[in-house]
């Protein structure tokens, strides 16, 4: 593995550590004192104007918004270069290999598929806004309690938190003593993400943290398959395998639709046209 790949991936470690130890801190006392949750959500409620102060203020709508586009304008990059070299698999990629899948990997299974796609649809805890303490109709609910009613997109675990939080993957990949820096300012962007959601009434505080979690340790565990393990692939064998299955999509697309147009053919079959009548003098 090349130096700079293993300095750059150093502060990802770091950064695993304090999310597993501060993880494992708030799953034990958020579970022994799960009201902490609804205490630091009342921090943001005004009670007199039954309202979550912060949720009105456009600057923070402005923030939230670019807290919400920044990093899908950073993973739109790699989703591109994987779809070109799949539809064009003799054509270099216009970026690292291993960078592109790193990205579009960790964004499409973090954010994507576990968190939006299973945990908020599934968990049933319902958001601050609609506990009834603040005004909504819903019990509260800890967050290991699955059993609550919110019927879909609930509170846990928080989804433009684990948006904010992806953005250790791209700092991941900024090489030597700027890694540290980009490592800090993603981790900051996400608290930041995380804590407007917080401050609006749409998550809890263990909403957040977990989906930090959550992401960072699928970020580490796949900048561990494509760069830190022993025997991790080259950018050049990690683009030839997405140049095969380029090669192999095709082929099945062009093997299915031959098949189609056979079945078409056999169930309607062109008919020639009957020759003209004769007629004799």
């Amino acid at each position: 593995m090349d130096q700079r790949d293993r300095r750059s991936g150093d502060a990802l470690k770091w950064v695993l550590f304090f999310a597993l130890v501060i993880g494992a801190a708030v799953a034990i006392l958020f579970t022994v004192f799960p009201d902490w949750d609804m205490a630091i959500a009342s921090l943001f409620w005004d009670a007199h104007g039954r309202h979550f102060v912060l949720a009105g203020a456009p600057w923070a709508q402005t923030v939230r918004t670019l807290a919400n586009w920044i990093p899908w304008a950073i993973a739109a990059p790699a989703f591109i270069a994987i779809v070109l070299k799949l539809l064009f698999p003799r054509r270099k990629m216009f970026m690292p290999a291993r960078a592109a899948v790193l990205l579009a990997f960790t964004m499409a299974v973090g954010p994507g598929l576990l968190v939006n796609g299973i945990l908020k649809q599934e968990w049933g805890r319902p958001r601050p806004v609609h506990v009834d303490t603040f005004g909504g109709r819903d019990a509260f609910k800890s967050w290991y309690e699955t059993d609550g009613t919110c019927p879909g997109n609930c509170s846990f675990v928080s989804g433009e938190g684990a948006l904010g939080f992806w953005m250790t993957a791209p700092a991941s990949l900024v090489p030597g003593p700027a890694g540290a820096v980009a490592m800090v300012a993603a981790v900051v962007f996400a608290s930041v993400a995380g804590g407007l959601r917080i401050a609006f009434g749409g998550h809890f505080f263990t909403d957040v943290v977990f989906s930090g979690v959550l992401v960072i340790v699928l970020v580490v565990l796949t900048r561990y398959v494509l760069y830190d393990r022993k025997g991790a692939p080259s950018d050049a064998a990690v683009e030839l395998m997405i140049g095969r299955t380029g090669l192999k999509l095709r082929t099945f697309i062009q093997r299915a639709w031959r098949g189609v147009g056979r079945r078409v053919r056999r169930r309607h079959p062109l008919r020639r046209p009957l020759p003209p009548p004769r007629t004799g003098l």
